[in-house]
């Protein structure tokens, strides 16, 4: 048996997967070459626990860590990380590969086999949450630059306030020129006032507008999340109720389904496994349990039709609140740059009307010989 972890892919920052190949002439195998599957860290952790419970005498290879950070340091994400992490589940298949015993394990070919273990998800939701982060992940630092450039403008409107200051200390030993230094340090305290103000107008307008769009992504966050809740709870419901009707035909045709193809259905490999443990049925039980489970299929398929509706009329709404959330926050972005720049213009035109008031007064200071 010759296992292969291959091509890591990222879902929806949420998760990797690992496309797993599989060669093989154990005799359980339906194929030599089962179709290549996506697992993620969490399906590893089931075959684990599946071995160690069927083989407890048997050495079970562990799996890297979960979060091994005692060799690395960083995102999870991490091209790095991500790559330790495939090469630790490749040692540990090609562990179960070379044991005797842990690679004919039905929980092994149900691991290397089965389709229904990842989901991809929504390409159309993935688009947007990934549009939305990546717009809020913009706004986190325009935020930062904006708070590094006010406070600048704090030290700027002091260093302007320290220095009409200090031209009033020169007033006093110049009296030929002190009233005219008295205007020129009136000057800059009222440019310094300008700076105050100008930075006071556009925390008002521009900070607040980011601050606004910020809460408005995660809004968007927590819709697209309630969708994917729908979805999960959909796609629950459905395995649940294919499950059902795979342990009613069971019920109709015993033993028939031992003999199927080359793949194998984990919710199936599970339901003869119970069927093992609970031994041969009479027939009148076999009978009460398909009552039962009539019943339960019928309930069960009136909660799928309703959890499909629901999802499929919350993924249509979201697909239009998106569409409204795009339209409106570039509106909305647009108008806090606009404000931004009015606080600027205004800011520049009292300057330039301050310093060229000032001028005459300047232009006529002299100074006496002595």
């Amino acid at each position: 048996m010759t296992i292969l972890v291959q091509d890591p892919q990222k879902y929806d920052d949420s998760f990797i997967s690992y496309l797993i190949s599989t060669t093989t002439l154990v005799e359980t195998f339906g194929s030599s070459h089962p179709k290549p599957v996506r697992r993620r860290f969490q399906d590893f952790v089931w075959l684990y626990n599946a071995l160690s419970l069927e083989f407890p005498a048997c050495i079970i290879p562990n799996l890297p860590e979960k979060h091994r950070m005692k060799y690395f340091k960083g995102d999870r994400f991490d091209k790095d990380f991500i790559e330790r992490r495939r090469l630790g589940l490749q040692w540990f298949l090609n562990r179960i590969a070379r044991h005797p015993l842990l690679q004919k394990s039905q929980c092994t070919r149900v691991f290397l086999e089965s389709g229904d273990f990842v989901k991809k998800p929504d390409d159309r939701f993935v688009m947007m949450k990934e549009s939305v982060n990546k717009f809020q992940d913009n706004l986190d630092i325009v935020e930062r630059l904006y708070s590094r450039i006010g406070r600048r403008q704090q030290d700027l409107e002091q260093d302007y306030l320290d220095f009409s200051n200090s031209l009033r200390g020169l007033s006093v030993l110049e009296p030929t020129v002190e009233r005219k230094l008295r205007q020129f340090a009136e000057t800059m305290e009222m440019y310094a006032r300008c700076i105050a103000n100008m930075t006071k107008q556009e925390d008002m307008v521009y900070l607040n507008n980011i601050h606004e769009l910020l809460s408005y992504c995660r809004a968007a966050e927590d819709q697209l999340r309630e969708r994917d809740q729908k979805q999960v709870d959909f796609e629950e419901l459905s395995s649940y109720l294919q499950r059902l009707t795979q342990d009613r035909e069971r019920l109709l045709h015993p033993g028939q389904h031992l003999a199927g193809g080359p793949s194998l259905n984990i919710s199936e490999f599970m339901a003869d496994k119970m069927s093992e443990m609970k031994g041969n049925n009479l027939t009148q039980t076999r009978r009460e349990r398909l009552t039962r489970l009539q019943f339960k299929l019928e309930e069960l398929e009136r909660d799928v039709s309703l959890a499909n509706d629901a999802n499929n009329s919350f993924s249509s709404q979201m697909i239009q609140e998106y569409d409204i959330f795009q339209k409106t926050r570039v509106v909305e972005l647009k108008q806090g740059l606009a404000a931004y720049a009015d606080c600027h213009v205004d800011f520049y035109q009292k300057g330039v009307e301050l310093w060229t008031s000032i001028l005459p007064t300047l232009e006529s200071m002299t100074m006496d010989n002595d």
